[in-house]
C-alpha cells in the first residue's frame, strides 16, 4: 500500500477503521520516537506490509513463516471487512475475525497474555491462515473458533492451547510443537462436529494431556483425523466419553512416547490403520 508524501509506509491497519494499539509507522529513513495517532480511513478489502512484496507460493514442505520474508509490526487487530487479506505482519496480540472470507498469510502473531486467541473467529467470521507463525502466551489457544483452515502454519513455544477447532475447521499440512509446561494442555482439541486434521504433527511432552482431544459439543457431520504424526501427552488422542461416534482416526502414526497409551477413544470410534513411526501396529 502506497500513500503519498509519507515515503514507505509498512503499515495499513488503520485502513479497517478500529483503533490498533502499539503500531509504529516507519517512513523513509525515519522512526518517530512516539507511535502516530490512529486515523480512522475508509473500509479497504487488504492491507499487509509493502515490504512483503508480491506474494508467491512457499517451497514445498514450507511450515509456518517464510524465513526470507519482510514483516511489519502491529497490535491487536479487529477485521470487520469481508474478504480482508493481512499479508506479512509481526503483530503481538491477536486477530479477532469478525466477517467472511478473511485471509491471513505470512504473518507471525505473538501472544503476551492479553488475549484469549492468537487468531479468532466471531459467529459472522470465516478466516483461511496460511504461512503464519504463532507463538507467545494465550489464554485460550492459539487458533479458535468456527469456520477456519489452517495450511502450513507453526504453532510453537504457545503457553495454552494449539487450536480449538470448532465446526467446520480444517487443519492440515502444519506442525504444532515445544509447547509451555501443564497438565491440562492440549495440542488440538476438536470442540464440534465437522472437522478434518490431516498431514499435521501435534507433539506433546509427557505432563500434557494429549495431542488431538476429541471432545465435541454436538451438531452435524464426521470428526477425522487422518494421517498425521501425533506423539506425547498422557494419551495422543484422547476421546472424552459420551461425546459422539462418528469420530474416524485413521492412518496416523504415533510417537512410543505417550504415558499411559497412543489411544484412548470409546468402542463406537473408528480407529484404522494406526501405527507408530518404526511400523509396528497400534493396537
Amino acid at each position: 500500500m502506497s500513500v503519498p508524501g509519507a515515503g514507505r509506509l509498512c503499515l495499513a491497519l488503520v485502513a479497517f477503521g478500529v483503533a490498533v494499539s502499539g503500531v509504529v509507522v516507519a517512513t523513509d529513513g525515519v522512526v518517530p520516537a512516539v507511535a502516530p495517532p490512529v486515523v480512522a480511513l475508509a473500509p479497504v478489502a487488504s492491507t499487509g506490509c509493502a515490504a512483503a512484496g508480491p506474494y508467491a507460493a512457499p517451497e514445498r514442505g514450507s511450515v509456518g513463516l517464510p524465513p526470507s520474508v519482510r514483516l511489519c509490526t502491529a497490535g491487536p487487530l479487529t477485521i470487520t471487512t469481508p474478504g480482508t487479506v493481512v499479508d506479512g505482519m509481526d503483530l503481538r496480540g491477536g486477530i479477532v475475525v469478525d466477517a467472511a472470507d478473511v485471509v491471513v498469510r505470512r504473518s507471525r502473531i505473538t501472544g503476551d497474555g492479553s488475549r484469549a486467541y492468537g487468531i479468532v473467529t466471531t459467529a459472522a467470521g470465516s478466516v483461511r491462515i496460511e504461512d503464519t507463525t504463532l507463538t507467545g502466551r494465550f489464554t485460550e489457544a492459539a487458533v479458535g473458533g468456527d469456520r477456519w483452515t489452517a495450511e502450513r502454519i507453526e504453532v510453537v513455544g504457545v503457553g495454552g492451547d494449539g487450536a480449538h477447532a470448532g465446526r467446520g475447521s480444517r487443519l492440515r499440512a502444519s506442525v504444532l510443537s515445544r509447547f509451555a509446561p501443564g497438565s491440562d494442555v492440549d495440542g488440538l482439541t476438536l470442540t464440534a462436529s465437522d472437522v478434518v486434521v490431516e498431514d499435521t504433527t501435534v507433539r506433546m511432552g509427557g505432563e500434557h494431556r494429549s495431542a488431538v482431544r476429541v471432545s465435541p459439543a454436538g451438531g452435524d457431520g464426521p470428526i477425522v483425523v487422518r494421517s498425521n504424526v501425533l506423539g506425547g501427552g498422557q494419551y495422543s488422542v484422547l476421546q472424552d466419553e459420551g461425546t459422539g461416534d462418528d469420530v474416524h482416526v485413521v492412518d496416523n502414526r504415533f510417537a512410543h512416547d505417550a504415558v499411559r497409551a497412543p489411544l484412548r477413544l470409546p468402542a463406537a470410534a473408528e480407529a484404522a490403520g494406526n501405527t507408530y513411526v518404526d511400523g509396528a501396529p497400534v493396537r
